[in-house]
């Protein structure tokens, strides 16, 4: 029998581990940290509510590589994409052509990455890696065996590196998910599409006070993102705008991608984030050490500054977002992030490469 392995028991990975196994399939669900899972590991139950409703049935929860992976067709890595070069190094040695792997999300350039170290590994097989643009659950972890699906977001989309291998892998995918998936054009589509480095840093950092202010809550999306903030926002997405339009990819703004993957309305951000009903209960964090800024930084807005660079783009908003980051929280993420050269871009040939993923 083939299993689907879903790598990561976070808000995501409980989502979308209980999702599949409330529509039927044979679930692994495996955890780097065995503490996180512990609970799990006794009862392996997912309990759902929400969107997605019900005790889900795992086959397997585990915090061993080989035993997640043993017989699976399909691996969903549903982990920060900050920590997606330790995994690509780690499953290299469980891969054969007949596993399927995709990034939920990828962030920006998660697929380019993820093939880079399993090729700097020496893996003698090859699987089909693809990237979400995001993912398809918007949901948050209640407990170490609970979720709450707020929504399931619409039209998501998907690629690999050619087009043929997003169509295999999007064959691949189980109805229950597929059904809210589409095809992307091609990898820069979903890679430049990355929304949430647009969404999530600034927002996290120009709320700082009140975040770290311990008597104080409030709902991220519907309070912290103001008027005045939705307008930078909006300045730091056409940047990333720019970029796509340098291969003439013409990608969704913030706004319509907020219409077609929500069906909210409204003229500006700050209208689509205020019409937005999923995001009612959404949280700010409790503190600047989250994956706002710890995934999305060096995940996004850091290729997307490498990329300007490689074009000659005089990009403004997003390298000062990067630098109030590393002022703010005392790393530098600009060394660890994911650069063109990092990925495994070479600079003399960087622009010819990601020109052809742009079109084939």
């Amino acid at each position: 029998m083939s299993f689907i392995a879903v790598l990561g028991a976070g808000n995501s990975g409980l989502a979308m581990a209980g999702h599949l196994a409330l529509s039927g399939h044979e679930v692994r669900l495996w955890n780097r940290t065995a503490a996180s899972i512990e609970q799990l590991k006794e009862t392996e139950i997912v309990r759902c509510t929400g969107a997605v409703t019900g005790e889900a049935a795992l086959q397997v929860v585990t915090s061993d590589l080989g035993e997640a992976l043993d017989g699976v067709y399909l691996v969903l890595i549903t982990t920060p994409a900050s920590s997606h070069r330790d995994l690509a190094a780690a499953i290299e040695p469980h891969l054969t052509d007949e596993k399927s792997i995709v990034l939920n999300p990828g962030r920006t350039f998660g697929v380019i990455e993820f093939e880079h170290i399993l090729q700097k590994n020496s893996v003698h097989t090859t699987p089909i890696v693809a990237e979400m643009q995001t993912i398809i659950h918007t949901c948050r972890k209640t407990s170490d065996d609970s979720v709450v699906v707020l929504a399931l977001k619409q039209s998501v989309e998907m690629a690999a590196r050619t087009r043929d291998g997003t169509l295999k892998v999007y064959e691949m995918l189980p109805s229950c998910i597929r059904e809210y998936t589409v095809p992307a054009k091609s990898l820069l589509h979903t890679s430049l599409g990355n929304v949430g480095a647009v969404l999530h840093c600034a927002p996290v950092l120009l709320n700082a006070g009140w975040i770290e202010n311990e008597k104080t809550d409030f709902k991220y999306y519907y309070d912290g993102i103001t008027p005045t903030i939705a307008r930078y926002l909006e300045k730091l997405d056409e940047e990333r705008l720019s970029l796509g339009r340098e291969f003439g990819l013409e990608l969704d703004g913030v706004c319509d991608w907020m219409k077609r993957t929500y069906l909210v309305h409204g003229e500006c951000l700050y209208e689509c984030l205020q019409d937005n009903y999923s995001y009612t209960t959404i949280d700010a964090p409790q503190s600047l050490q989250h994956r706002y800024i710890y995934e999305d930084v060096p995940c996004g807005l850091v290729p997307y500054e490498s990329l300007g660079q490689l074009l000659g783009i005089d990009l403004h908003f997003i390298p000062q977002v990067i630098d109030l980051a590393n002022e703010l929280v005392g790393l530098d993420f600009r060394t660890e992030g994911r650069t063109l050269e990092r990925v495994g871009l070479h600079p003399e040939t960087a622009f010819e490469d990601l020109q052809e993923l742009a079109t084939s």
